[in-house]
C-alpha cells in the first residue's frame, strides 16, 4: 500500500500516458495525486499538491493541457466545506493498476506551468 504514496515525476507521468487504458471525455482530465507534505489541507494524512501531472485529456480540453503537463490546480474551487471551519479537497478518484488518479474539469486547472 506504501506505493500508492510515492509521487510521479514528468518523465513517469509521459510513460504512464502512453498506455493509460482510460480517455477521459469532454473536458474532463486524469491528473495524478502527488501529495505535498506542507500543505495544511488533508487527504487521509497527506495533503494533495497543488501542482499535478496530467495523465489523460478528454477531447474538448484546451491544447496546452496534454499529458505529461504540469499544471497547477485551484485547490480553493476543489474545497469543500465539511465543518465549520474545515474543509477538504473532493477529488473524483479512480485507481489504475497499483495507482491512484483523478478525475477533474479542465477549469479546475489554473495554469499550465511550463519548466
Amino acid at each position: 500500500m506504501e506505493e500508492l504514496a510515492l509521487n510521479v515525476t514528468r518523465e513517469e507521468a509521459i510513460k504512464i500516458s502512453k498506455n493509460f487504458p482510460l480517455l477521459p471525455t469532454r473536458g474532463r482530465v486524469i491528473i495524478t495525486v502527488n501529495t505535498d507534505e506542507l500543505d495544511e489541507l488533508d487527504l487521509g494524512g497527506a495533503g494533495l499538491a497543488e501542482s499535478q501531472y496530467v495523465i489523460a485529456t478528454g477531447p474538448h480540453v484546451w491544447d496546452e493541457i496534454k499529458p505529461g503537463s504540469k499544471v497547477m490546480l485551484d485547490l480553493d474551487k476543489m474545497s469543500v466545506q465539511t465543518g465549520q471551519e474545515t474543509y477538504e479537497i473532493k477529488i473524483d478518484p479512480v485507481k489504475v493498476g497499483e495507482r491512484v488518479y483523478a478525475f477533474l474539469y479542465d477549469s479546475m486547472i489554473k495554469a499550465v506551468n511550463n519548466k
